[in-house]
Formats: C-alpha cells, structure tokens, sequence
C-alpha cells in the first residue's frame, strides 16, 4: 500500500483539521478510497495507532502540549516513515483522549 495514502488515511479517519475534536469515522476512507482499499488502509492506521498509544507519555507528563509532544517523539523514533500530518493527528486524538 502507497505510504502516502496511509498517512492521508490517518488524517481524514481521525477528523484531523476536519472535525472539532477527533472523531474516528471509516465512512470517509471508503468515500476517498474505496471500500477494499479502505479495508487495507484502515489495518494500517490502527497499527499506527495502537504504536502511538503504546506511549506512556499519558502517565508521566501532566501537561497536554508536553504529553502530546513526547508521545510524537517516540512515535516518530519507531517510525521515521511516517509523514508529520498524521504524527500530528495521532498526538491530537491522544491528547484529547488522555485529558
């Protein structure tokens, strides 16, 4: 699969710069992309996620902005590939999920 369209994939499935806060919705893959190519697409962005949310940034950064950065630090250590645009909508539903 186009990493490309794996990052715009993590973008539109969490609402990022889309919705007021994150609203995790496959309907909007399968509108761009298809519904087989959204299925594909979809078990990339939750293993992205979940690697994310392997962060325990939540537990020992109180503040949000610190939280979210040192969760993207970490992320981006595992996954270098992964384009800022989606390192930023990932650390944006992990803020808001951690608040």
């Amino acid at each position: 699969m186009d990493s490309v369209w794996v990052m715009e994939a993590v973008v539109l499935w969490t609402g990022w710069q889309r919705t007021a806060w994150p609203q995790r919705d496959k309907s909007r893959l399968v509108a761009r992309f298809g519904v087989v190519a959204a299925e594909v697409l979809l078990a990339e962005v939750l293993r992205l996620e979940a690697d994310f949310y392997g962060s325990r940034a939540w537990a020992v950064v109180s503040d949000l902005s610190a939280m979210g950065d040192l969760a993207a630090d970490e992320f981006r250590a595992m996954h270098p590939e992964v384009g800022e645009d989606a390192v930023q909508a990932l650390a944006w539903c992990y803020t808001f999920d951690y608040r």
